[in-house]
């Protein structure tokens, strides 16, 4: 499995500026494994992200650093782009964390349509 990511999201993962994502649900992604980078169903880019870090937080525990990993301005930017996505903000939900960074860099990202090689 790997994660799914808005088309919008990548320009900021592929300049190694978004090295976080969290997740309502607990992502399949294993610590240490790398994974292509997965925009659509059959929508996939030569560049592979590894897995650093997994684990839960609370929405309230965020600080500016995390928002800063997830690719935004700040926490408050953050936060407006939850609301948009998930509806509300709920300070005690407790969400999955998935840190990772860009393992290999293409010359210019590249779809393909086949499923990834790698668990």
């Amino acid at each position: 499995m790997t994660l799914l990511w808005k088309k919008a999201y990548l320009p900021q993962i592929l300049g190694g500026i978004k090295t976080a994502t969290r997740r309502k649900t607990r992502p399949m992604v294993k610590v240490g494994r790398t994974y292509r980078i997965r925009s659509g169903f059959f929508d996939f880019l030569e560049e592979r992200i590894r897995v650093d870090r997994l684990y839960t937080q609370r929405l309230g525990e965020m600080t500016e650093g995390d928002a800063v990993m997830e690719g935004a301005e700040s926490l408050a930017a953050f936060r407006d782009e939850w609301e948009t996505l998930s509806e509300a903000w709920r300070p005690e939900e407790v969400v999955w964390v998935v840190e990772f960074h860009l393992e290999n860099r293409q010359q210019s990202p590249t779809l393909v349509d086949e499923p990834p090689n790698n668990p």
